[in-house]
């Protein structure tokens, strides 16, 4: 007969909850039960340009648009590419903004792309010089999403933030820090 040898026990730990997380990241996956937007700010100081680039799931933009309209809004493919571009613009603009020392900033729509299940949003601005103060309005599918969150990156030439934004926040005030 041969010689059992138990397995010491965290092993046995470990197999278990590696199975569990295995578990719950397959089903879940399928749910998407978490609603998230990221938000990219690159100041290029030497080009005085803001670049913002906004990924966003597409099956949440589309639910939003579907809620909005009768008509069938579709992405990827997308049949109608210039409606689906004045949506997407207008949403764009209707959800995130940039003040600089209290002036808005004149964000110019330059267009959309999909990477699997993420539609990129583009936009940029020519601004003269750095603020001493930026404010990020944020509301995207916050109305339309309970548990929506929008995560903001901000780059300049010295510094790299992150900030979370929400329901409860959706306007975020700083100092630039130069």
């Amino acid at each position: 007969m041969p010689k059992f040898t138990p397995k010491p026990m965290y092993q046995i730990r470990a197999v278990s909850i590696l199975f569990f997380i295995v578990t719950f990241l397959s089903s879940s996956s399928s749910l998407h039960d978490y609603y998230v937007s990221s938000t990219e700010v690159v100041y290029v100081e030497d080009k005085q340009q803001l670049q913002v680039t906004t990924r966003i799931f597409i099956d949440d933009i589309e639910a939003y648009f579907n809620a909005q309209t009768e008509d069938k809004i579709q992405l990827q493919p997308d049949i109608e590419a210039a409606t689906i571009d004045s949506l997407v613009q207008l949403f764009f603009e209707n959800n995130f903004n940039l003040f600089f020392d209290k002036k808005k900033v004149a964000l110019d729509y330059i267009g959309r792309q999909y990477n699997d299940d993420q539609i990129l949003i583009f936009a940029e601005a020519t601004v003269l010089h750095p603020p001493s103060s930026y404010e990020i309005r944020n509301t995207i599918l916050i109305p339309f999403r309970t548990g929506q969150q929008n995560i903001v990156h901000l780059k300049t030439t010295n510094t790299k933030k992150s900030f979370l934004m929400d329901a409860s926040k959706t306007i975020l005030a700083q100092f630039w820090a130069h």
